[in-house]
């Protein structure tokens, strides 16, 4: 294992303008772990991955709330220190301190700023394990629009801000196409976002694609650095994606 001397991390938007033109740049995201033996072969496979790789950023995961969401922090943090360019998660889901949960996300902030960490990737966040349906807490954020306006306010150009970005929609903006409705249906550009899973069909339909386009120009303009896509199988969906945003 090698450490650094503490120097904050740079922001990863500046080592990619760096960078432009230098072929493929790599980045590794990792989970918290359910088990104290996870976390030790985590912390080894992380080594080994940023010595075999060189990878540009390494993203964690945030588990929201309690032990999990500690979890994170610490293995964002030990990232950072031994030679990763951290780039840390933060979620709306589940986060209170003495009842109050834009204290916490404060707190957790600091934390990551005072150990060194300069990238935050500003995300929603999915519900709580067992509900269906994400609901805001009270008094706390609503979206992830509200944590980047939060982050530029309380913190200015301290972190560098990532937000999240959904090619083929976000899954709350996908429908099941009705009886009746098949590929016919569907306008060319929606048939590049349609799916089929389990013989049912499904699609991010044209009006729900622009609403989503218009929420990620709005996450942009309050300040955030990069887009981070969702997984895609499809590179055209992508490159059509890219070019949306360059044109939005």
């Amino acid at each position: 294992m090698t450490t650094t001397n503490g120097t904050p991390d740079p922001k990863i938007i500046d080592l990619i303008n760096e960078k432009k033109g230098n072929g493929i740049l790599t980045s590794l995201e990792y989970f918290p772990p359910r088990t104290e033996t996870g976390v030790k072969n985590l912390n080894s496979r992380m080594d080994r991955m940023r010595d075999n790789l060189n990878p540009l950023f390494t993203d964690m995961t945030w588990g929201a709330g309690g032990s999990t969401a500690d979890l994170s922090m610490e293995l964002a943090l030990r990232a950072h220190s031994t030679g990763h360019v951290a780039n840390l998660h933060l979620t709306c889901t589940n986060m209170s301190k003495n009842g109050d949960p834009i204290a916490a996300v404060h707190e957790a902030l600091k934390t990551a700023l005072d150990g060194g960490i300069r990238n935050i990737v500003a995300l929603r966040g999915d519900p709580p394990a067992g509900e269906e349906e994400w609901t805001a807490a009270e008094g706390g954020f609503t979206c992830a629009l509200d944590l980047v306006k939060y982050m530029r306010k309380e913190f200015g150009q301290d972190f560098g801000i990532s937000v999240a970005g959904y090619p083929e929609g976000h899954p709350n903006a996908i429908t099941e196409l009705k009886d009746g409705e098949g590929l016919d249906s569907l306008s060319e550009s929606e048939k590049t976002r349609y799916s089929e899973f389990d013989g049912k069909m499904y699609v991010c339909k044209d009006e729900d694609y622009k609403k989503e386009m218009d929420y990620l120009k709005e996450k942009v303009d309050a300040g955030a650095d990069m887009i981070i896509t969702q997984m895609f199988f499809d590179v055209e969906v992508f490159k059509t994606f890219v070019n949306d945003c360059r044109k939005w």
